[in-house]
């Protein structure tokens, strides 16, 4: 897939990051949609890649064929940053349900580099989740 026009893909660190987490306890749709976070992520779409991780992070919490069947909810409750998860939700309502004005959404000069800022914030902020939820290597 060609890089989106004006967005650069993530970056490599944190590309790595994304590719190397055992999804092997994810639910299938949280399975599905994490594969597709990867793909969007390395095509330079930011949008996607934010509203992507915001799925994932709902669908962990409640796919009762992944962690959701076996955690408890205290797991949940103190997995990844509440300030990062909340911006997470409010970024993803911002791109999916127009209620005004949005920064990176105005066609401004440095709209891609804020998205893709945006990007790689959304993926560290699932990625901290899942760590906290004990994921990680």
């Amino acid at each position: 897939m060609k890089r989106a026009k004006g967005h650069a893909a993530l970056s490599a660190s944190l590309l790595r990051r994304l590719s190397m987490l055992d999804i092997s306890d994810f639910g299938p749709h949280a399975s599905l949609l994490y594969r597709e976070l990867i793909t969007s992520a390395s095509a330079g779409l930011p949008g996607s890649t934010i509203i992507l991780a915001a799925a994932i992070v709902d669908i962990v919490q409640r796919e009762e064929a992944g962690p959701a069947g076996y955690l408890d909810g205290a797991a949940f409750a103190y997995a990844g940053s509440t300030a990062n998860l909340g911006w997470l939700r409010g970024r993803r309502n911002y791109l999916l349900h127009h209620e005004g004005p949005s920064d990176g959404l105005m066609s401004e000069t440095d709209a891609g580099c804020w998205l893709t800022g945006d990007a790689e914030r959304a993926v560290t902020a699932l990625l901290d989740f899942l760590d906290d939820l004990r994921f990680a290597d």
